[in-house]
Parts: structure tokens; C-alpha cells; sequence
């Protein structure tokens, strides 16, 4: 009873205390749809630790530099152990701070932890779902898609504990591979988000591998697998197996060095534009613009 109180006295203050929406600045004229692009951030549940600081900051100038944004997509490890008051943490900094309405999660292996001794993945599981709830999002599995502006964002997920090998049942594979091949038949550039490279996959990575080099050998436009887990930016963050699969390994947003660091995604009629982005600076990555065009 206690604990439900707490949520919903910390989510009516999230929603009273939102900032007023900022008037985004205006983008290029042909750009149809611009996604933030963020991963690994490791919300904690005190909500008075210098982490959570810097979440607020980083928040705060995605909101003020990126608000011509159509969507912010976490791709994983939204959480630092899939605790229930880590993602009010979340949310509340969201909500407050970052002025971007439409956000799309992702499960990450950090969020099918639920925090205990005991890690319970059922917990774990229904916070995400209720964390998706919160953003507008209806799924009865820790797996769906999403169009924004038109252009699909096929979202993929943990579905269990996850200590050292990530799990995606058959299930999931199946789904993955139906709505990645009804996506690209539509001849625009689909997204897929999924917290580990392939390197990283486990007993998963040849099946996932095997559907998406062959959906992109069918597509028209760029199938973009996006994935977070390593932290870290460098020689690891893109790669092009074909003109038409891209790999892109986003950076810990919290936890690199510089702190601060993702790309945003921008989608014309011919071309997408990746862009690394140090949010806390407001400046592009030297180095990290990539243009793929169709």
C-alpha cells in the first residue's frame, strides 16, 4: 500500500511539474522524421545522487538543442537494476527536462534485473511494461514496433534474467522476422533496436544475423540495427556488412568519459544521416556523421 502511494504521488509530480514545451528550432525542410538516439542509462533510484544530476543535464539539453525531435529511443538498460523507483526516476527526469513527448524504450539486460537479492524477472518485466505505459505504449510483451513520422521502429527485448547470455525465445524470432520483412516492403528505412551487438547476442546472434542480412538484401532503404551495452564510442560504433545493413553501437549516454554522448537519426526521401552528438556540448562528433543514401 505504501509503495503504491509512493508511485503515484511521485508520478502526479511528475506530471504537475513538467516544463513548459519549449519552441523547438526549426530543421531542414527535408527531413521527415529525427529520432534521439540514447543508450545505457543506468537510472538509479536515489533520486539525489550525482548520476541522477547528470541525467537531469543531459535531459535538459536534449530538450533545448534536439527539440525539433520527433522521439527519444533508449535502446536498453534504461535502468541500473530494473527497479520499480528507478524508472519514476526516469520518467520524472523525462518528463521535467527533456520536452520530447514521444519516447521509445527498449529492454536491456540491466532491466530484467529486478532489484533484490533475489532478481525476479516477472517484477522486472511488469515494470517495463508499466515504464511503456507511462510513454503511451499498449504491449503485453517486452517485444512490439512503432511507427514515428512513418518509419517503423521494431523493437526487440530480454526475456529473462539476463546474467551473462541474453535470452529471445523462438517467439520473438519469428515476430522479429515477420515484421522486419512486412517493414522494408514498404521500401523506408527501418530501424531495429536491440541492446547488444551481435558479437554480444549469445544463441541468438546467428538467427538475428540470418533474418537481417536477408531482409536488407531485399529492401529498397537502410535497415538500421542500433544497439547500446558496450559503452564505450569508437572503432566498434558503425559498420556496413552492405549498402543497405548498417550497425550502429550507441555510447553509455551517462558513462563515457565526456558523458553526455548519442547520435540523432534523420530520414529524408533519399538519404538517412546519423550524427554523433555530445548533448552536454552541443556539438557533433568529429568524425561520427554518417550518410547513407537510397
Amino acid at each position: 500500500m505504501i509503495a503504491r502511494l509512493f508511485v503515484t504521488l511521485s508520478l502526479i509530480f511528475s506530471l504537475l511539474f513538467q516544463s513548459p514545451a519549449a519552441l523547438p528550432p526549426r530543421r531542414a525542410d527535408d527531413v521527415k522524421m529525427k529520432a534521439v538516439l540514447i543508450s545505457d542509462i543506468h537510472s538509479d533510484a536515489d533520486f539525489t545522487r550525482e548520476r541522477t544530476n547528470l541525467m537531469r543535464q543531459v535531459f535538459f539539453e536534449i530538450g533545448r538543442t534536439q527539440g525539433d525531435s520527433d522521439t527519444v529511443v533508449m535502446s536498453g538498460d534504461l535502468t541500473n537494476s530494473g527497479d520499480l523507483r528507478e524508472y519514476i526516476n526516469l520518467q520524472n527526469c523525462l518528463n521535467a527536462y527533456c520536452r520530447i513527448g514521444d519516447r521509445v524504450p527498449e529492454m536491456g539486460n540491466h532491466d530484467s534485473w529486478h532489484h533484490s537479492d533475489d532478481p525476479d524477472y516477472e517484477k522486472a518485466e511488469k515494470y517495463f511494461k508499466m515504464f511503456c505505459s507511462w510513454n503511451g505504449i499498449k504491449t503485453d510483451k517486452v517485444y512490439y514496433s512503432k511507427e514515428v513520422c512513418g518509419i517503423p521502429f521494431i523493437m526487440l527485448g530480454v526475456e529473462a534474467g539476463d546474467f551473462g547470455e541474453p535470452y529471445h525465445s523462438e517467439e520473438q524470432m519469428n515476430w522479429f522476422e515477420e515484421e522486419i520483412t512486412a517493414a522494408v516492403s514498404r521500401g523506408k528505412p527501418v530501424f531495429v533496436i536491440c541492446h547488444k551487438p551481435l558479437e554480444d547476442m549469445g544463441g541468438s546472434a546467428q538467427r538475428m544475423e540470418s533474418i537481417l542480412m536477408q531482409a536488407s538484401e531485399n529492401a529498397a532503404a537502410p535497415v538500421i540495427y542500433v544497439s547500446g551495452h558496450c559503452h564505450e564510442i569508437g572503432e566498434n560504433t558503425y559498420a556496413a556488412p552492405n549498402e543497405k545493413l548498417i550497425y550502429l553501437n550507441l555510447p553509455s549516454v551517462l558513462y563515457t568519459e565526456d558523458g553526455g554522448l548519442g547520435f540523432t537519426a534523420e530520414v529524408t526521401d533519399t538519404s538517412v544521416i546519423l550524427t554523433g552528438i555530445n548533448f552536454l556540448e552541443d556539438r557533433a562528433l568529429d568524425g561520427y556523421t554518417y550518410i547513407i543514401e537510397y
